[in-house]
């Protein structure tokens, strides 16, 4: 007897795939993806129209974006209680597609994760002094180490201090940046907003590396000050063997999973990628950190020394393309 084909999901249920994916991070909270129901394939796409010509002209954030919300994908679909299957797409809008299997008990990893994601928030603000036990700090790394991607704890405070102070001056002084930043900037507050960009809330006054966005008005300590800073953090480089499309949407799988781990133990965390758009300036980190790879983000956590202001959300029925959605909200 043939065995019956593994049922779609009910509406009920996307409408749980749809919460997880709408919680992933993203460059200025753009939210760039949607997803198309299938039967029992669910697509994520990118949303190629959210464009951030001055942070992200080739697009990289807005792929390590999307596949932080591929994690965010399957691992809501686990947490349902069904296996499935992850086919990258290549040169498409569509970056991947999900096929849901059949029923599959979750791992207590996945499901502990699958919880983390409405705790992860990003945290641009101070975090208490002082490292974290090495137990914690290596199941954070671990979390990330899949294949392709490499976590590197950086050695050289000052080489970085020096290279992210001279990035932030650069950023600090290009009104075309600002101008993006600032039209991406969301003036709003508390649980429950609608729309996208950042909230004021969440960016710090604060000089590096507190401040998590260059402003205008963002204080630049001088290298050495920098320096006693950054090694007084917990940071993380994320890298890979290459920088093709595939391996952008890896390492935003890999730095979702070293996210959900951290809020999942109470850490809090957030995304450096600004400097690493402007020219040569990844050459000079892979040179001056001896890094294995081609870094695509750093990552900063630690134990939140105040509490993380929330970031809006478009409304669930918007993340859905070509499918019914119902009364998503």
């Amino acid at each position: 007897m043939t065995a019956a084909a593994p049922a779609a999901l009910t509406h009920e249920q996307l409408a749980v795939l749809a919460r997880a994916v709408s919680r992933a991070p993203s460059v200025h909270n753009s939210q760039p993806w949607r997803l198309r129901v299938r039967g029992t394939e669910i697509d994520l796409l990118e949303r190629r129209t959210v464009e951030l010509s001055r942070h992200d002209p080739s697009g990289r954030d807005r792929l390590l974006s999307c596949g932080a919300a591929l994690t965010n994908l399957e691992l809501a679909v686990h947490a349902l209680g069904r296996d499935c299957h992850v086919g990258l797409r290549d040169g498409e809008d569509t970056v991947a597609t999900v096929t849901i299997g059949r029923p599959k008990r979750t791992s207590t990893r996945d499901y502990l994760l699958f919880q983390a994601i409405g705790r992860r928030l990003s945290h641009r603000r101070g975090f208490f002094h002082g490292r974290l036990s090495v137990d914690v700090y290596a199941a954070v790394v671990a979390a990330g180490e899949t294949t392709g991607v490499h976590l590197v704890t950086p050695t050289r405070p000052d080489k970085l201090a020096e290279l992210l102070g001279f990035a932030a001056r650069v950023l600090r002084e290009d009104r075309g940046y600002q101008r993006e930043l600032e039209s991406w900037t969301a003036h709003t507050h508390g649980w429950g907003a609608v729309g996208d960009g950042v909230p004021e809330d969440a960016l710090s006054p604060e000089a590096l590396p507190v401040a998590g966005l260059v402003r205008t008005g963002t204080p630049v300590p001088d290298d050495a000050v920098l320096a006693r800073r950054l090694a007084a953090e917990n940071l993380l480089v994320l890298c890979t063997d290459g920088d093709t499309r595939a391996e952008h949407l890896a390492a935003g799988a890999a730095l979702q999973r070293v996210w959900l781990t951290a809020a999942s133990k109470a850490l809090a965390g957030s995304v450096l990628t600004q400097p690493l758009h402007l020219t040569g300036f990844r050459a000079r980190l892979v040179s001056e950190l001896a890094l294995p790879g081609v870094p695509q983000a750093i990552f900063r956590f630690g134990y939140p020394a105040v509490p993380a202001a929330p970031s809006p959300r478009l409304p669930l029925g918007e993340l859905f393309l070509d499918g019914p959605t119902g009364g998503l909200r």
